[in-house]
């Protein structure tokens, strides 16, 4: 048991130096950072979306928006990941590209391994954040009736926006609050447009 776990742990260890030296190879942390941010943003804001189009539509009950809810972030994050599994191909073939015809010569071993890696974790990234930031509002309808539950689930949606912006203004080195405001501000006027657009759909 103990051989075991001695091995699990020194192929972790592996894995993680390696995970570094790739992200130092394909700037892997700065894409997966704002593949996050944006698959976030965008999981958040499309649920919350839903919620308020749900509720404008007189028809909710707690079993509607925890399933449909999650089906709508599912779909999303299917189509995020893939998006960005196939946009990373193309950008990770490119700059592979870039280093060969620097060296004059096709580069393999670890750079070659580090550009395949970035492409799985690049797309990985993108398809949970949606998931994670798109279940947020719907917490609530698990806990709560239909009505009290849309409180809470636009609450803690521009709360959620709001910490996103704050953490991508303090990794940017802007004013968090005014980042973090920002991020609220999207949401805010993403929700005016579904409620003003709404009757005519």
């Amino acid at each position: 048991m103990g051989n075991k776990a001695d091995k699990f742990f020194k192929k972790f260890k592996t894995f993680l130096l390696n995970l570094k030296i790739y992200s130092q190879i394909t700037d892997l942390s700065s894409v997966s950072r704002r593949y996050f941010v944006i698959g976030y943003f965008d999981g958040v804001l499309t649920i919350m979306g839903f919620v308020v189009g749900a509720h404008l539509s007189g028809k909710v009950t707690s079993e509607l928006m925890i399933g449909a809810g999650f089906a709508t972030a599912l779909a999303l994050a299917i189509s995020s990941g893939f998006g960005a599994y196939e946009a990373e191909i193309v950008e990770q073939h490119i700059r592979k590209r870039e280093i060969d015809k620097a060296m004059l010569r096709e580069v393999g071993g670890i750079i070659e391994s580090a550009h395949k890696v970035a492409i799985y974790v690049s797309a990985f990234v993108h398809a949970v954040a949606p998931l994670v930031g798109g279940l947020i509002p719907i917490l609530p309808y698990l806990i709560f009736t239909p009505d009290v539950a849309y409180i809470y689930s636009l609450a803690i949606g521009f709360v959620s926006l709001f910490i996103v912006g704050f953490a991508f203004g303090k990794v940017a080195k802007m004013n968090v609050i005014i980042s973090g405001l920002k991020f609220v501000l999207a949401g805010l006027l993403t929700l005016i447009a579904v409620t003003i657009l709404h009757p005519i759909a």
